[in-house]
C-alpha cells in the first residue's frame, strides 16, 4: 500500500504545477480531517483505533504531502480490515443468538453459546489481531458429550 501511495505522490508531484499542487494537498487534508471526525466518537474504547485516528489527525497538521497520502492509504488499510472482521463478528452474534433463542443443544450448549456471545460483543473495542482471535476462539459449534450406554445391570449396581 504504501508503495502505491508513493508512486502516486511522485506522479502527481512532476505532473502538477504548484497552484495544482496546493490544491491536492488541500483536498488530501481535507479527507483526513473528514476521517477524523466521521471516526473519533466511534473509536472511543478502542486503544488501537483511537491511536489511528489520533496519528490521522497528526499527519493532517503537521506532516508533508506525501506522508499525509501514506497515512490515508494505510488507514483505508486498517479500516477496511476492522469492518470486516466486525461484519463477521455481527454475523456470528446473530447466528448465536438464534441458537440462544431455539435452546438449541440444551442448556449446557445455550451456556456454551452465551460465554462465546459475550466474548464477541467485547471484541467490538479490541484490536483487530485480537478481534481474529476471538472469532476464531468463538466459532465453534457446542461440543457433544459423548452419552455413556446404560448397562442392563446399572440398576443392580447403584444398589450393591
Amino acid at each position: 500500500m504504501n508503495i502505491i501511495a508513493l508512486l502516486v505522490w511522485i506522479n502527481l508531484h512532476f505532473a502538477l504545477s504548484s497552484k495544482d499542487f496546493q490544491e491536492a494537498d488541500r483536498l488530501v487534508t481535507w479527507r483526513l480531517r473528514n476521517i477524523v471526525s466521521k471516526y473519533k466518537v466511534l473509536a472511543i474504547g478502542n486503544a488501537e483505533f483511537s491511536r489511528w485516528i489520533e496519528k490521522i489527525n497528526n499527519v493532517a497538521a503537521q506532516s508533508s504531502f506525501e506522508a499525509r497520502i501514506m497515512a490515508e492509504s494505510d488507514f483505508k488499510g486498517y479500516d477496511k480490515t476492522r469492518q470486516m472482521l466486525e461484519d463477521e463478528i455481527t454475523e456470528r452474534l446473530t447466528t448465536l443468538r438464534s441458537l440462544i433463542f431455539q435452546k438449541e443443544g440444551g442448556r449446557r450448549c445455550v451456556k456454551h453459546y452465551q460465554h462465546q456471545e459475550n466474548e464477541l460483543r467485547n471484541a467490538y473495542k479490541s484490536s483487530n489481531e485480537r478481534k481474529k482471535e476471538v472469532i476464531f476462539q468463538n466459532g465453534k459449534k457446542c461440543p457433544t458429550k459423548g452419552r455413556r450406554r446404560r448397562k442392563e445391570n446399572d440398576y443392580y449396581d447403584y444398589y450393591y
